[in-house]
């Protein structure tokens, strides 16, 4: 069985792909070809919505994507 947690597509788009809308209860990156394999190969797909605290540590995790990867961009225009 994949369990999975949403986070929601805005993660995705403002952290230019470096996040994914899914992760597994666990925290590990998942995305949705692996659901539709998982499917395909006829098995069970659990996946809820975040919870708060949930939420709270997936929006640090993509500010400090954000400071490292303008970390990075100011460190190249140099």
């Amino acid at each position: 069985m994949l369990s999975l947690i949403y986070i929601g597509s805005e993660f995705y788009v403002k952290s230019s792909t470096m996040m994914s809308s899914i992760y597994t209860v666990d925290g590990r990156r998942s995305d949705w070809g692996k659901v539709s394999i998982a499917l395909e190969k006829g098995e069970e797909v659990h996946i809820r919505p975040a919870t708060r605290k949930e939420m709270s540590q997936y929006r640090k995790m993509l500010a400090e994507w954000k400071a490292a990867t303008k970390k990075i961009d100011e460190e190249e225009d140099k």
